[in-house]
């Protein structure tokens, strides 16, 4: 057995030494950079590309049997056929660490990189050796536009435009903008120079600007728009958007506040009626983050819509200024069996709950139900927080049933106003069938009543209603007929009816305005207004207008935004100021400066990348490429930082207990003075490959990848190993036996 031993012996000495054979070719891919400022290089020294070896087709693997592929890349990548493929449809970019991860989905051994190492986007490197070969930029002026940070409505902007040039050259500029055309001829030197294009900027304004040269044409064209520019949407104030489209705010006109709510500021000139819970909690909710609300006095708006009644009615900065007197109300309710049919009688009570709502509490309101008899639901009563309440849980207990039958709940209700202790007094009267009582005594009663000054108004509800009655009725208590043709109309008009009947109503004239100090009224002398809404300010809110002896302009802080209201309608007033867009937008803005909505910004100039970072902060920080750099303060709720030129990718602003702000900052220029070569060198390396001086160095590489035979002997020899114990152990068995 000892040719076995020196059998294992030699295969463990061989499988030290390490042999191999080299029985595979190596797979190869090979990158085309066909960026625009790459292309050109690429195509003249591909025919120098050494003729790389393609493997023999595998009948298992047919379509994978390729040992060279090629892949031209910019900011997309595509397989072509071969290396003298041109693609120009991919982009205007260079994106190398994209083509990388495609090469790497093909399992190659080996990379093959031809570019001049100018990537928008960050290049990692990769497990598979990577051989780079750098192609020199085509020559070449590009041009980019510098926009001025956060600029403001009306000064003096400047828009930088910034020429990168490979090679000295004479060019022709061209810049096109607000403050007119302008043309030069420059001596433009290798690197960078910038020039200046300033104007006033008044709205939101476009510069373009276009270079031509022997080294070839660039152009660009940029969007400054003031930062002040806000996003508003505008419910129900047609007249508003308008002026605020004039200002230049992104205005979005909407039905409805739709979930998030995307905007800085929210104009309701709606009901408050016209939006669900759910919309007048998103709109608290935005209130409570930064946002900013508007309310104007549309006839649907303010209080023309309920909202002092509204959740949001103690973030409104004006309130209903009321009067003196009060009013006495008694509705006439029909609950006959008819009013059971679609809801009549449910849309009826949901209707005079508004009644009781909308009440003061001077004010005094009772209901009187009529079917086959009468019975009062509740006798009128002052609107205190308790008789409110008790009257709406009154309301509600309301049921319907029997005929229809007026006249005895109709002198009810003059018998009880008759006594009460203000000078308004009325009766509305509702009702959606025939009156089967005599109507003479019932129209001699408001007649009477009318002479004692208690004025009767009806409703006809749907087409069965008795409407010629009703208007008479009406005619002869001194009141209006109201026609409603469907039962859910009724709620709007309680609503409506409610504005009326308790003096919600604007007052039409000239009223003279007077202004009260603040910045928003430095220098300002508005006309008079054609229709006010008699309100007041509330105490924690800042009166700015006044007419008469009321408020018209309000603002105040809620939550962590801030409020407005203004209690005049736009369609009606200030048509012929011209200053009224101007003030309107300053109005605006001011809504819009709170500190709970953080705005960062980042641009990239001559130097560097600039971010500029806008809100409430402590010690606010800038995260970047795994390193973190504090923002400097540069005036008033305003810190800036400054990054590297080739600065790229994502960034985020970091704040202990806010949010973190995340920004993209701004793409490079596809060509741009920047050492490619020695990107491409610190990429071949890392990823244990290097920079080919020369294509004809791909020759001397090994072209097929060697078979390991160490694991192979070790087994052998572990196989040899056990074979002679198992013979020596027969020995020695035999033997004994």
């Amino acid at each position: 057995m000892l040719w076995l031993r020196c059998a294992v012996i030699a295969l463990l000495l061989l499988a030290f030494l390490g042999p191999s054979l080299p029985l595979q070719t190596v797979r190869t891919v090979v990158l085309l950079d066909q960026s625009p400022s790459a292309r050109e290089g690429v195509a003249r020294v591909v025919g120098t590309l050494p003729q790389l070896p393609i493997g023999a087709r595998s009948r298992l693997r047919p379509e994978g049997n390729r040992h060279v592929r090629y892949l031209a890349f910019a900011e997309r990548v595509q397989e072509v056929a071969s290396a003298t493929a041109r693609r120009e449809d991919l982009g205007e970019g260079t994106d190398i660490n994209a083509a990388l991860l495609e090469a790497q989905r093909l399992e190659p051994d080996r990379i093959v990189l031809l570019s001049d190492g100018l990537s928008q986007g960050e290049v990692l490197p990769v497990p598979t050796p990577i051989y780079a070969f750098w192609i020199a930029p085509s020559p070449r002026i590009s041009l980019s536009l510098l926009p001025p940070t956060y600029p403001v409505h009306g000064e003096t902007v400047e828009v930088r435009v910034l020429l990168e040039s490979t090679a000295d050259t004479t060019a022709h500029l061209l810049i096109e903008g607000p403050a007119g055309r302008q043309e030069r001829q420059v001596q433009v030197k290798a690197g960078r120079q910038s020039f200046g294009y300033r104007f006033a900027l008044e709205r939101p304004a476009t510069v373009r600007a276009r270079v031509e040269s022997s080294l070839g044409q660039d152009s660009a064209q940029v969007q400054v728009s003031p930062a002040d520019k806000l996003r508003v949407w505008v419910l129900g104030d047609e007249a508003l958007a308008r002026y605020l489209e004039v200002q230049g705010f992104a205005v979005e006109r909407r039905s409805r506040v739709e979930l998030p709510i995307q905007a800085d500021v929210v104009a309701l000139g709606v009901s408050a009626r016209d939006l669900s819970e759910a919309e007048i909690d998103a709109l608290q909710d935005f209130l409570n983050q930064g946002g900013s609300l508007l309310w104007t006095a549309t006839p649907r708006g303010l209080f023309f819509g309920g909202w002092e009644r509204s959740s949001l009615s103690e973030a409104i900065p004006l309130e209903p200024l009321e009067h003196d007197g009060g009013v006495g109300l008694v509705l006439v309710l029909d609950v006959s069996g008819s009013m059971l049919q679609d809801d009549k009688l449910e849309l009826a009570v949901t209707g005079a709950l508004e009644l009781i709502r909308s009440a003061r509490e001077q004010d005094y309101v009772g209901v009187v139900a009529f079917s086959s008899n009468y019975r009062w639901v509740f006798r009128p009563r002052r609107m205190t927080p308790q008789g409110r309440k008790a009257a709406e849980s009154l309301l509600l207990a309301a049921r319907a049933g029997g005929g229809t039958l007026i006249g005895g709940a109709y002198t009810e209700a003059v018998r009880a106003l008759e006594p009460l202790p203000v000078e308004d007094k009325r009766i509305l009267v509702m009702t959606d069938g025939q009156v089967a009582d005599p109507i003479q005594p019932v129209l001699n009663a408001a007649a009477q009543g009318q002479q004692r000054k208690i004025f009767t108004s009806s409703v006809a509800l749907g087409a069965d209603a008795d409407q010629g009655f009703l208007r008479e009725l009406a005619q002869q208590g001194g009141g209006s007929f109201w026609y409603v043709p469907s039962p859910g109309d009724l709620p709007r008009f309680f609503l409506e009816e409610a504005q009326r009947q308790f003096r919600r109503e604007a007052l039409e004239g000239s009223f003279a305005l007077v202004t009260r100090p603040h910045p928003l009224t430095r220098d300002l002398q508005p006309p008079p207004l054609s229709v006010v809404l008699p309100a007041k300010a509330r105490p924690w809110a800042s009166g700015l207008l006044y007419a008469q002896e009321g408020a018209v302009l309000a603002v105040g802080e809620s939550g962590r935004g801030r409020v407005a209201a203004l209690a005049t309608d736009l369609s009606r007033s200030w048509k012929d100021w011209r200053g009224a867009s101007g003030f309107l937008g300053s109005l605006l803005r001011w809504l819009s400066q709170t500190p709970a909505r953080p705005r960062v910004q980042a641009t990239r100039g001559e130097e560097g990348v600039r971010v500029l970072l806008e809100g409430q902060f402590e010690r606010p920080a800038l995260r970047y490429a795994g390193k973190t750099q504090d923002f400097l303060p540069i005036g008033p709720l305003r810190y800036e930082a400054r990054l590297p030129y080739g600065a790229r990718g994502e960034a985020a602003v970091l704040e202990a207990g806010v949010p973190r702000l995340s920004l993209t900052l701004p793409a490079l220029p596809e060509w741009r003075l920047e050492d490619g070569r020695a990107k491409l060198r610190a990429l071949a390396e890392a990823s244990g490959g290097r920079l080919l001086s020369d294509l004809a160095e791909l020759s001397a590489l090994p072209q097929r990848k060697a078979l390991e035979l160490r694991s192979l002997l070790v087994a052998l020899a572990l196989v040899l190993f056990v074979l002679e114990r198992y013979l020596e152990w027969r020995r020695v068995g035999v033997a004994g036996s």
